[in-house]
């Protein structure tokens, strides 16, 4: 059976898109060079700010995500996915506007945590206000409590450490916005959260789970476990 090729739908942000690139070959069970999976990386930092389009009427994104979108399934992608959570909102539009297989950290994510023993029902989430207002977590999780922090607290603590001047879209993956990220994990934490859910992929950059005490779920993994699933047994 022919494996398939994998496309990452990525640039939103590029070191994001690495992260999950790298993520992508650890997790392939290959033992040679040649055993890897073929893998299409699209990187384009020009895509318009999601969160922006979503809570300002910015520019909307979805023409230049299918331009990437056509772009791998011209290159012979099969299966793609998108490094970026507040992109998730518009996934439905690309899927009904170009054939490329894509698949959604939230739906994997979801299927995942079916799986976690004991069960898990209090998600506190690390997020861009986009993925907030779009209410993404709480359409995929319908059978969780998906709890936020506190507005003001969400914009001072985890959009300053992932828009910031010293935020991690900005280069820095630092102390600066680990700090502000643990912050408000712990206010998480004492809301109430069994579970810390990196909702951004820039929140992985700086935070693992032995920074957190309770589990730490990063969306990227089952979505990346799928892909090569996927790839791997030809279901594309």
């Amino acid at each position: 059976m022919k494996n398939g090729t994998i496309g990452i739908l990525g640039g939103m942000g590029p070191e994001a898109t690495a992260a999950f690139f790298s993520m992508l070959v650890r997790l392939d069970s290959a033992t040679s060079d040649q055993g890897h999976l073929h893998i299409i990386v699209d990187s384009d930092p020009s895509i318009p700010d999601r969160t922006k389009f979503l809570l300002e009427g910015g520019t909307n994104p979805l023409p230049a995500m299918l331009s990437s979108a056509r772009r791998l399934l011209a290159a012979g992608a099969d299966i793609a996915g998108m490094p970026c959570m507040t992109a998730h909102a518009l996934l439905d539009r690309i899927r009904h506007n170009c054939t490329l297989h894509i698949l959604s950290a939230f739906e994997e994510t979801s299927i995942a945590l079916k799986e976690f023993s004991p069960p898990i029902r209090n998600l506190g989430i690390l997020a861009t206000m986009g993925t907030r207002q779009a209410m993404l977590f709480e359409t995929a999780f319908p059978d969780k409590d998906i709890i936020w922090p506190d507005e003001a607290l969400h914009r001072s603590l985890v959009v300053e450490a992932i828009y910031g001047s010293k935020g991690i879209k900005a280069g820095n993956l630092g102390n600066e916005p680990k700090h502000l990220l643990l912050e408000a994990a712990h206010i998480l934490q004492n809301q109430g959260a069994e579970a810390i859910v990196a909702g951004c992929t820039e929140v992985p950059l700086v935070l693992s789970q032995k920074d957190i005490e309770i589990p730490f779920i990063d969306p990227m993994y089952y979505l990346a476990r799928a892909l090569i699933a996927t790839a791997r047994k030809g279901l594309f």
